[in-house]
């Protein structure tokens, strides 16, 4: 008698619509409760009046941050360079912003191939990378959480906020290790897609090429991740800092007053939502009013100051770069036409 598998059991669909009206509702309720204490005339006056020094500087602070998130692609990519390596990031960044997925990675990959860079390296380089900035970014509220338990106070919604994150944290390490070791489950992924593959479309190559292919692949990735693996992540970390640092800078251009603990409080609440910046524009709106809240939550800075900050940071590291984006991926097209 033939076996037959249980059937996973299902989320009702009416469950997973009352779950996104609850979030939506929620993330409405933290929006209006922050615009109702914001001056508009206060956050329109402090966009417009920054000064061409704090204009000039935030440029700059911008091109750190580019070439500081362009750095491990530039370490696990062989063959690719610095400089390309930060124009490849920042056109991706702006097709993500404007064009659906995977839209991002097949410009970065024919970005790659028109330099000459080979398919494996650039394929490994560009998996592990990713998967790096991913780990570093669901890592970074736990670095928050504690930085700021042990300078200053306990707070539940930062703990929540480590708790959740960094168990995704630590599942896609784990998975990672797992897989630069893995060369049998590599093997038997392959025969299974070169299957599937050969049944969609007969003239594909068989299972054995796509065994040998993912084997190269997963030997071609652990071996750089044990040669550049280290300084890619240190680079990550590094960056993490220069995110939380660029927020700090834009806030203070609007009135904010620095000093030791509130410069604690803004970056260890920029860590702990950071991951939220992964959400489609990111994470615009669910971000800003978490991030509003958690600062609320230990300060008497004015809610105005927050939003005009948060509005200058977002110029600043998310307008201008689609924009420089576009203009690298039209440079690109005509230089590789």
């Amino acid at each position: 008698m033939p076996s037959h598998r249980p059937a996973r059991p299902k989320i009702p669909k009416p469950l997973v619509r009352l779950g996104q009206i609850v979030v939506v509702l929620l993330v409405a309720w933290l929006v209006l409760r922050l615009l109702r204490s914001i001056d508009w005339s206060q956050v329109g006056y402090a966009l417009t009046h920054l000064s061409p020094g704090q204009i000039a500087l935030l440029l700059c602070v911008l091109l750190l941050r580019r070439a500081v998130l362009a750095s491990p692609l530039a370490l696990l990519v062989r063959g690719l360079g610095y400089l390309r390596a930060m124009l490849n990031d920042v056109a991706a960044t702006a097709v993500a912003m404007i064009a659906p997925s995977p839209g991002d990675v097949v410009l970065r990959l024919a970005m790659m191939r028109s330099w000459g860079v080979d398919a494996t390296d650039a394929a490994s380089g560009l998996t592990l990378s990713t998967l790096l900035f991913y780990i570093a970014r669901l890592a970074a509220p736990v670095l928050g959480f504690v930085v700021f338990w042990a300078a200053r106070t306990f707070y539940a919604g930062f703990a929540w906020s480590a708790l959740l994150f960094g168990a995704g944290a630590a599942v896609l390490l784990v998975g990672l290790l797992y897989a630069l070791r893995a060369e049998r489950s590599a093997a038997a992924i392959g025969r299974l897609l070169g299957r599937l593959l050969k049944r969609v479309r007969p003239s594909s190559p068989g299972p054995d090429v796509w065994e040998q292919r993912l084997i190269e692949f997963q030997s071609h990735s652990a071996g750089t991740m044990r040669s550049r693996g280290l300084p890619a992540g240190l680079v990550l970390i590094a960056g993490t800092a220069v995110e939380a640092g660029v927020l700090i800078l834009c806030m203070s251009f609007v009135g904010v007053r620095m000093d030791g603990p509130t410069v604690l409080l803004l970056a260890c609440s920029f860590l702990v939502t950071y991951p939220l910046t992964g959400l489609p524009l990111m994470g615009a709106g669910v971000m800003d009013t978490t991030y509003a809240a958690f600062v609320a939550a230990h300060s008497d800075i004015d809610a105005t100051h927050l939003v005009a900050g948060l509005l200058v940071w977002r110029v600043t590291v998310q307008l201008t770069p689609v924009v420089v984006g576009l203009l690298t991926v039209l440079w690109w097209r005509r230089s590789s036409a």
